[in-house]
């Protein structure tokens, strides 16, 4: 589980770019433990080698929506 000293937040007078909140994503995702979460839900495996992963794909839908995606296909 995710302590307050695992995370360090702090103000800076750098410029913040657009793709800084996906550093939080991930460690979020991580802490929670996605990828083995998602490994448990018994998803449709595909049936072909050129495909992703269902829990890629859902991961990189989590992702899209953070960063405002406007159309899927783009994603």
């Amino acid at each position: 589980m995710a302590t307050d000293s695992d995370f360090e937040m702090r103000f800076s007078n750098r410029e913040v770019t657009a793709w800084g909140g996906l550093a939080l994503l991930k460690r979020m995702l991580n802490v929670i433990g996605f990828r083995t979460l998602a490994r448990s839900w018994n998803l449709p495996q595909p049936s072909s080698k050129r495909v992703y992963p269902p829990t890629q794909i859902i991961e990189q839908c989590i992702v899209s929506i953070w960063c405002d995606v406007n159309r899927f296909a783009h994603a």
